[in-house]
């Protein structure tokens, strides 16, 4: 690797941990998370160029996902099982909401049905911008407009809740095991082997998916290997963050600033709607709607994780909401494109 190269992500991961100590220092919500987002959008915003080593990334999701599937207690599973109805209803409600502010963003911003559709999906940014790409669209503006969404949901959200004092709602008691240094190269070792696995076969956010998979196993199981350090948590949400914060490039930025305004109503539009929805769907079911606003916020698996996490509130649901949305969004976006949104419009 060359030293440029070398010194280039070691700067930004540099970056990125400052942001996430000074955030910390201040007391911002979600400290190791939105630091390191806004601190490498900035400066990737001003023209300077970063990067972050391959694989970092997915280094971020497995520490994640398996922190998460420590929670999947035999209490949660079953509680997550009496509730799957509910959270395929809620999948396809978030998706019903996408198609309307996909039908917003056509008429205003004057994009093909494609780019419109695929960026107002609840989806990964790279599953969408690949999708729309795949059916005529256009990758930058859906990657610019998913990115939006999810620093939208990030940086609102979690901040509204703690001011309404609407954290520490969970419906179930947290799993808290502790570090076990002899147990716990064998928990990493279970997610990589099944991450791995889940990579080779293609399946989207393989490296977050396969680790909860295994560790939720471990869990119910009643394996106690050992807890996931608050350390590499943190650490996570480092990785995490700097990747996000990559996605804001100048040159994408000012090719699109005429998408961009647009890019945002919708945006708004699309949390509005779903956070609507999350509250009235904890009216009807009577879970906590400081969790059900999660469950439901179009914002990625990963970050609505850490929020959880972060707040107190219910993380195995929250995420078992994400997991069924995010296959229902990979497998019928495709399908609702090619036969309702194509032959009609």
């Amino acid at each position: 690797m060359p030293a440029a190269t070398l010194a280039r992500h070691a700067l930004s991961l540099a970056i990125a941990a400052a942001g996430g100590w000074l955030f910390a220092l201040l007391h911002v919500p979600l400290p190791w998370l939105l630091g390191p987002m806004l601190a490498i959008a900035a400066i990737s915003m001003s023209g300077y160029t970063l990067s972050m080593p391959k694989g970092a990334r997915q280094v971020g999701q497995l520490l994640l996902g398996t922190g998460i599937g420590l929670n999947f207690t035999p209490e949660v599973a079953a509680f997550v099982a009496q509730h799957i109805v509910v959270m395929v209803i809620c999948a396809l409600t978030s998706i019903g909401f996408g198609l309307i502010s996909a039908l917003y963003l056509r008429k205003v911003a004057k994009v093909d049905i494609a780019t419109a559709f695929f960026s107002s999906l609840p989806g990964g940014v790279v599953e969408m911008a690949l999708q729309a790409t795949r059916w005529g669209g256009e990758m930058a503006p859906v990657s610019l407009a998913q990115s939006l969404r999810i620093l939208c949901v990030v940086t609102t959200i979690p901040t509204t809740l703690i001011l309404i004092g609407a954290t520490g709602h969970s419906p179930f008691e947290a799993a808290k095991l502790p570090f076990e240094p002899a147990g716990f190269p064998f928990l990493i070792a279970a997610s990589i082997l099944v991450g791995g696995l889940m990579a080779w076969r293609r399946i989207t956010n393989a490296w977050i998916l396969g680790p909860l998979i295994a560790a939720a196993f471990i869990t119910v199981l009643k394996l106690d290997l050992s807890g996931m350090p608050r350390e590499l948590l943190n650490l996570s949400q480092v990785l995490i963050g700097c990747f996000i914060g990559l996605r804001y490039r100048r040159e994408l930025v000012l090719s699109l600033r005429g998408f961009l305004p647009h890019a945002v109503v919708s945006t708004i539009v699309l949390v509005g709607l779903n956070v609507a929805f999350g509250i009235g769907i904890a009216g009807i079911t009577g879970l906590p709607a400081s969790t059900m606003v999660l469950s439901v916020s179009p914002g990625g698996m990963a970050e609505m994780s850490i929020t959880a996490a972060v707040l107190e509130l219910g993380v195995p649901l929250i995420a078992a909401f994400h997991i069924v949305r995010i296959f229902l969004v990979i497998g019928l976006s495709g399908l609702i494109f090619r036969y309702v949104l194509s032959p009609w419009t």
